[in-house]
């Protein structure tokens, strides 16, 4: 093992070490090679590989026939399982039972995600409906698991379904007002080169649909405990008076929603937004790129029905929390 460490122009550390390396899996496994490795990044410790670590190593057959070894990546696998172990831990501790509940929403999230839209998508059928129908499926499951079989959960349910539209026509509307493609982004290019035929816009729609999906179970599940807690506290309120109070809390919870959405969109896109900072052009050239005009649409749209779901579900909870609040033992308890 060889090293050799050197600071590049921008202060990064570059590093060079002959690594000899014994393949753990694949057809190959057994073997031993030895792999020059060259590695750039921002402490040596981030670039080097230690004796005993882990590397991803890619195989190829020159046209010579001969193989040829190179370092991919660093193996990532464990410090990965351990954040999710931690986190899971968390929230079993914290929030009990209703935190392993909601991790079993997390994994049929996952699952549904993987096992119904994107092979709803990759089969070329309307990625917009394949969204909508997987998230109304994926809340359905877990507003039951979690809050359990009761009129909120009904209410709660039927404000996302109607939120959940709302937003997907408004996405629709304005991805096709801005003339969006969906390739403003690398990946969809890198799709392209697949050779994978898909709707792209399509592809931009479900994402916004899903993401606006990921706060709207939050909003309106309170929007909805709220009304049923209101009427419990106070069973003479009616339909006008219940939505007014209900509006004030959903208003105070919603100004901090929306920002969280806000900047849950602009870190993902923070390298981006750097780069058009130090590139020099007007500001308004700027955001009619595609690829910015897209998160754009993606922010704006999404918080629009984070708002619309506020009034959309205080409404049908007022009207619904005076007729089933009887029937209810214990609203919040599953």
């Amino acid at each position: 093992l060889q090293k050799e460490a050197t600071p590049d122009e921008s202060g990064r550390t570059q590093i060079f070490q002959v690594l000899e390396m014994t393949i753990l899996s694949g057809s190959h496994q057994g073997e031993t090679v030895e792999i020059t490795y060259n590695g750039l990044g921002p402490t040596l410790r981030d670039v080097r590989f230690e004796v005993g670590e882990r590397a991803l190593i890619m195989i190829t057959q020159r046209p010579d026939g001969q193989l040829f070894f190179a370092v991919a990546d660093h193996v990532r696998l464990f410090p990965l399982a351990a954040l999710a172990l931690l986190f899971a831990l968390v929230t079993v501790l914290v929030g009990r039972w209703q935190g392993f509940r909601a991790l079993v929403g997390l994994g049929l999230s996952m699952a549904l995600i993987g096992g119904f839209i994107l092979p709803e998508i990759l089969a070329n059928r309307d990625p917009v409906l394949a969204s909508i129908v997987g998230m109304a499926m994926l809340t359905a499951v877990t507003l039951y698991l979690i809050q359990g079989w009761n009129a909120i959960a009904h209410t709660a349910l039927l404000g996302i379904l109607a939120s959940l539209a709302v937003t997907g026509a408004m996405a629709v509307a304005w991805t096709s007002l801005a003339h969006l493609t969906g390739f403003g982004s690398e990946e969809t290019l890198y799709l392209q080169a697949t050779g994978v035929t898909l709707n792209m816009r399509g592809l931009l729609l479900a994402g916004i649909i899903i993401g606006a999906a990921g706060v709207l179970d939050d909003v309106v599940l309170a929007q909805a405990v709220t009304a049923f807690e209101l009427v419990a506290a106070n069973p003479a309120l009616h339909f006008r008076e219940l939505y007014q109070r209900s509006m004030k809390i959903g208003n105070a919870h919603l100004a901090s929603m929306v920002n969280t959405l806000v900047l849950a969109y602009a870190s993902a896109a923070l390298p981006l937004l750097i780069l058009f900072t130090l590139y020099q052009e007007p500001w308004y050239l700027t955001i009619n790129r595609e690829l910015i005009a897209e998160e754009i649409v993606r922010t704006l749209v999404g918080s629009l029905g984070l708002m619309l779901a506020v009034p959309l579900t205080s409404a049908i909870a007022s009207w619904a929390a005076p007729k089933l609040a009887g029937k209810e033992s214990d609203p919040i308890e599953a």
